[in-house]
């Protein structure tokens, strides 16, 4: 495995262990201080490390048993394709949720998000 492919595979794991940890300070550190997050394609991107926290805290505030993984599709030098999958159960309605997405993230060479897009769906069921 080449070091590049480590260093992506590091950042992957990490946003799945801030998700499933709910940890917006971690979550947050994955990006540069001026990333762009594309949570859909057609809404604007939340902008700078602060505001992908404050998102990301405000969406996991209402979920539980969070389950996250990944499947790496095509990687290049700092650009990585993959294929997620996230459950868990919605509060307080307490219902089922599963996502099915595929998200392009471009990363400098410190490591850190710099250009993160998504495409994802989802279904939910009490």
């Amino acid at each position: 495995m080449s070091q590049k492919t480590d260093a992506f595979d590091d950042w992957l794991w990490a946003y799945g262990q801030a998700w499933e940890r709910k940890d917006p300070e971690g979550f947050g550190s994955l990006f540069t201080e001026d990333a762009k997050y594309y949570w859909t394609p057609l809404d604007p991107p939340k902008d700078g490390r602060a505001g992908i926290r404050n998102a990301f805290e405000a969406a996991v505030s209402r979920q539980r048993d969070i389950h996250f993984s990944y499947q790496v599709v095509t990687m290049e030098p700092a650009v990585c394709v993959v294929r997620w999958q996230c459950g868990f159960r919605r509060v307080p309605e307490d219902h089922e949720v599963s996502l099915d997405g595929v998200m392009l993230l471009r990363m400098n060479d410190a490591g850190k998000c710099y250009e993160f897009r998504e495409w994802w769906h989802s279904s939910e069921s009490p």
